[in-house]
């Protein structure tokens, strides 16, 4: 048995001597790590929280044609948004950044309610609920501000806006060149930079029909330019819906 072993080569040798001391120790421990082992791939795949609200670099305010995106969406038809059908309704404020994946979904507190003074003019501008809900929680929770300032804000910025009267069309459609729309927009609005506005047409009817205008601010609410989401898709023509 010596001389077998003295055969083997040194390395080998080595080997062997580490397991046969090492051996005795696993054992044991063995059994203390079995459960936690068995429980690591369930804890890999457990799902991740919500991330914190994370830094950001601008915003978008969203704010919809409400006669195009109703008549678009016919089960949206029963909304408080549909059934009052004014020409624009908020969408929402969302945090973006210059570079990579804006944030979405983050932790914070619930949607609670609101004072009189801030139902009435949320009423206004965006009255569903359940919509302005699902804002806070996609986005609203990423701006780390609280739910009143941050909806306030929201609709700050919507009123401080001067909207073409082009968009509140009345009896039937109008068709107009989507230069003229923006040349309108920067008219009334001076301070809003070239690519500071983008144009969101549905492009299922002819001329497409125009459904969002998107607006780029600062986080403190100062127009800006639209950075990683600049990204109009209107044609030269474009139809805005009638109420």
């Amino acid at each position: 048995m010596q001389a077998l072993w003295h055969r083997l080569p040194l390395l080998r040798r080595l080997r062997l001597l580490l397991w046969s001391l090492l051996w005795p120790l696993l054992r044991g421990v063995g059994r203390v790590l079995f459960f936690p082992l068995c429980l690591l791939p369930g804890l890999l795949l457990w799902p991740a929280s919500p991330a914190a609200a994370e830094d950001f670099d601008y915003y978008t305010l969203a704010v919809t044609l409400t006669p195009a995106f109703c008549d678009l969406n016919p089960g949206k038809r029963s909304s408080v948004q549909c059934r009052d059908r004014k020409a624009l309704s908020l969408h929402g404020l969302w945090p973006e950044k210059n570079a990579g994946r804006a944030p979405a979904s983050c932790r914070g507190p619930a949607l609670g309610d609101f004072s009189a003074a801030d139902e009435r003019e949320l009423r206004r501008v965006m009255p569903d609920g359940s919509f302005r809900r699902y804002q806070w929680e996609k986005h609203g929770r990423c701006s780390g501000l609280e739910p009143a300032t941050y909806f306030r804000l929201m609709v700050r910025e919507f009123n401080d806006i001067k909207w073409p009267p082009a968009l509140d069309v009345r009896g039937r459609d109008t068709v107009m060149e989507r230069d003229v729309l923006l040349k309108e927009f920067r008219r009334l609005n001076p301070a809003l930079p070239e690519k500071g506005i983008v144009l969101r047409c549905d492009s299922s009817d002819r001329p497409p029909l125009l459904t969002e205008v998107r607006l780029c601010l600062s986080p403190e609410g100062k127009p800006g330019n639209c950075v990683a989401n600049y990204r109009p898709n209107c044609p030269v023509a474009l139809r805005i819906r009638a109420r």
